[in-house]
């Protein structure tokens, strides 16, 4: 027997019937003869070089197949490390038996068990790096396990839920040594102790303390083994307050005391060690374990290895009778700047191409005007009613209303303080003059953001009430709202005595709230090239639920609404544009569709750079348009997103599947989080590739015209479409034209007949995007 506090090995011999509960995902190998096990009264054979998993809490017996010896390994994976791993791990089963060799899974068989042997033959040697190699090689058969044995089952979606608790078990696993109390725990990640305590049992099937000081035991376990510290020193080093705890929680998972598992494992180290000479390998037992694990490595290195070198498959079975939701579309808010940019042909055009592909409905702006146009001050001066002071405006004005577009106004309390009474006084005239002259249902649409800049809430509270009071005046539809005041990153700076001033005396004067969220200040200012990333990957969604959980603990029920966001690119422009970020946006706004009122993204490129140029993040962000108004990625997330029309039938991890009038939508993507450093290595994008095998059941039996539609980094972004043209010193219009039209998603289409199952066989490149709609022909 081989004890690691992440794994154990044991070699065993069957001569009479057995019957295990499993305690941990366990991987058996027939090393000799063959056996039969059973579970829930299913039988199956295991012949020699034959793998079969068992999961964690079922029972399973096992006997020999006849009189010959039988003798096995036995690979169990610690539950607790196995769940830091993969998260989803307590809500899934794995299932590899002999009779999936003929069902495609041969190359991967061959390879789990290439590196379950190559872990064990490890255990047995004296390589220096063997902690460092043990760690790598247990993850990869995790890896193997579930890109390619997971049973499929529909689950309801959780999207945020896998994070959250991934999260939760890192910290745990952090900080075991302090003693992980629930309380702090609970503080940490802004919860409430029944709520953290209710959602760790729920997704983990274990109480929250019982789990933490199952965490400590086996942390322990290296000390216990591996040194000759005191049980009692081990017990304080690892979490727990006194040996007494500690002696009893270790008994309830081994069995043992702590002293006696030491002492026999004393023995079998020395047994494990004798192993390694080389004088002990004529040992027919040693012979019997070594000489398959050697042939299993041997066999694999003669074989391609297509398992590895090949694309994972995921195989999905969706059926419509999951769920019926209404697909909720919320408000976009494009931003421009300024106000003046309105007047730009360039923009405006933009502007439409957007609002007639996805009905957008604000255009954001941070400011009227950087001085007080010609028109006004010659109407101020001579004092005439009739003088047109905002001519020039008027046509932006009528643009916005012939585009049925309303103004969300970005208004710095910072710079409104600095403007002079005079100033002041051409803004409330110009508000005046929308009501006029188009009437007070176009005004009433307008939102009128007030920003804090960072500042002091309090110090600045007087010039909110003045803006407020000053629109109230004008028109009581007008919304007026602000932005909570939570920088980035939101966790690392903690100033309760704002959030409780601004909820408590601010937003209950609001329409509506607002905030903004960039995980790339993560690349700001470190030490390390390659940071921690983990707090950042899903960033926007963990701070929009963080504001959701404060707007409820203060009983705030006002829309919300995200501004500015982004995902993280990098801090270089070759990261930028290598980052293809598509299935990671579309995943996003997904889900941002079901907890904020609407979400913003910059026109273009230019706009947002002449915005930006002040802030010390020089990224790109998410804007909608390139020069030559090439269209980016994030417009093609926008729009596959909004192309989802009806109701929702069945969503996951990885689709999304709607219907309306007769018509299916099945939206696929290939979500990859990693560090944008990365994003340059063609290999390892290469790697995150997955082939989809779609089994869609429940389908009305029709006559079908399929229209496929790809999104990935060959067909619809701009930096890779660029990168064939690098030789070229500079390109002329027609080549720029040509990159602008041909930088789009790929559309094939093809008919077909459906009797009720629908199944469809397409790859996804790493972050790549593929939506299916099927459209009956009435032949």
């Amino acid at each position: 027997m081989i004890v690691n506090e992440n794994y154990q090995i044991n070699y065993r011999q069957l001569k009479t019937k057995i019957s295990t509960f499993c305690k941990e995902t366990t991987i058996l190998i027939a090393l000799k003869g063959a056996m039969l096990i059973a579970i829930d009264e299913e039988i199956s054979q295991i012949s020699e070089g034959e793998l079969f998993v068992v999961n964690t809490g079922e029972q399973f017996a096992l006997s020999r197949d006849s009189v010959e010896v039988c003798s096995y390994l036995e690979l169990g994976i610690n539950t607790l490390f196995f769940a830091t791993q993969f998260p989803s791990f307590f809500n899934t089963r794995f299932e590899c038996l002999p009779k999936q060799k003929e069902h495609g899974k041969m190359h991967a068989i061959a390879a789990l068990r290439r590196q379950v042997a190559e872990l064990c033959l490890l255990e047995f040697s004296n390589d220096s790096s063997k902690r460092l190699k043990t760690t790598l090689f247990l993850a990869q058969i995790i890896l193997s396990l579930v890109q390619n044995f997971q049973k499929e089952e529909v689950t309801e979606y959780h999207p945020s839920d896998n994070q959250k608790l991934r999260e939760i078990l890192e910290y745990i696993e952090e900080h075991h040594q302090e003693g992980v109390l629930l309380s702090e725990t609970a503080e940490h990640f802004f919860m409430s102790e029944s709520s953290l305590s209710k959602f760790f049992k729920k997704e983990t099937g274990d109480y929250f303390s019982h789990y933490v000081r199952t965490v400590c035991v086996k942390h322990s376990l290296s000390e216990l083994l591996y040194t000759k510290k005191s049980i009692e020193q081990i017990a304080l080093d690892n979490g727990f307050r006194n040996s007494k705890t500690y002696r009893q929680h270790f008994k309830q998972i081994f069995h043992d005391s702590p002293t006696r598992y030491r002492s026999s494992h004393l023995i079998e180290n020395t047994q494990t060690h004798l192993i390694n000479q080389s004088t002990q390998m004529t040992n027919p037992r040693v012979k019997e374990i070594m000489v398959p694990l050697y042939s299993y490595i041997q066999n694999a290195l003669e074989e391609p290895r297509s398992s590895e070198l090949s694309l994972k498959t995921k195989q999905l079975l969706i059926t419509t009778e999951q769920t019926h939701v209404d697909y909720q579309k919320r408000e976009i808010i494009i931003h421009i700047g300024s106000w003046e940019a309105l007047a730009s042909k360039k923009v405006q055009t933009e502007i439409l191409a957007i609002k007639q592909q996805m009905d957008i409905k604000y255009i954001s702006v941070y400011s009227l005007f950087t001085q007080i146009p010609l028109a006004v001050q010659i109407h101020q001066e001579a004092k005439m009613n009739s003088f047109p002071a905002f001519e020039n405006w008027d046509y932006i004005l009528t643009f916005l209303e012939e585009a049925q577009l309303a103004i969300f106004y970005q208004l710095s309390l910072v710079e409104f303080r600095q403007l002079s009474v005079r100033v002041k006084e051409v803004y409330r005239k110009f508000f005046r003059h929308v009501q006029t002259k188009f009437g007070t249902k176009v005004i009433g649409q307008w939102k009128v953001n007030c920003l804090f800049k960072g500042q002091s809430i309090d110090a600045y509270y007087p010039e909110f009430l003045e803006v407020k009071q000053m629109l109230t005046a004008i028109s009581d539809e007008i919304a007026i709202g602000a932005e909570m005041p939570l920088s980035d990153p939101f966790f690392e700076k903690k100033e309760p005595e704002q959030i409780q001033f601004f909820c408590r005396t601010i937003a209950v004067l609001c329409d509506f709230l607002s905030f903004s969220a960039e995980p790339n200040y993560v690349f700001q200012n470190l030490d390390s090239t390659f940071p921690d990333l983990k707090n950042y990957h899903q960033y926007v969604l963990n701070k929009t639920m963080h504001i959701k959980h404060l707007l409820k603990e203060y009983e705030i029920k006002l829309p919300l609404y995200l501004t500015e966001w982004n995902t993280l690119t990098g801090m270089t422009r070759n990261s930028n544009g290598t980052f293809f970020r598509g299935a990671i946006i579309l995943k996003d706004l997904l889900i941002l569709d079901t907890l904020v009122a609407g979400f913003g993204f910059w026109l273009n490129i230019e706009l947002y750079e002449q915005h930006t140029q002040d802030r010390p993040l020089k990224n790109d962000g998410l804007e909608l348009f390139h020069y030559y108004s090439g269209k980016r990625p994030a417009y093609f997330c926008l729009w596959l997103v909004r192309r989802i029309k009806g109701v929702v039938l069945a969503q996951g991890e990885e689709y999304v599947l709607a219907y309306e009038d007769g018509c299916y939508q099945l939206l696929l993507f290939n979500t990859n989080y990693f560090d944008p450093h990365l994003s340059s290595e063609e290999a390892f994008l290469k790697s995150q590739a997955v082939n989809i095998d779609i089994a869609l059941a429940g389908i009305t039996p029709e006559h079908y015209q399929i229209k496929q539609i790809e999104f990935n980094r060959h067909n619809g972004a701009l930096f890779y479409t660029y990168e064939e043209f690098r030789n070229a010193a500079t390109l002329d219009l027609e080549a720029q034209e040509y990159i602008v039209s041909s930088t789009r998603p790929k559309i094939k289409v093809f008919d077909t007949k459906i009797d009720g199952i629908f199944n469809y066989y397409v790859t996804l490149d790493t972050n790549g995007v593929v939506l299916l709609e099927l459209t009956p022909i009435f032949l």
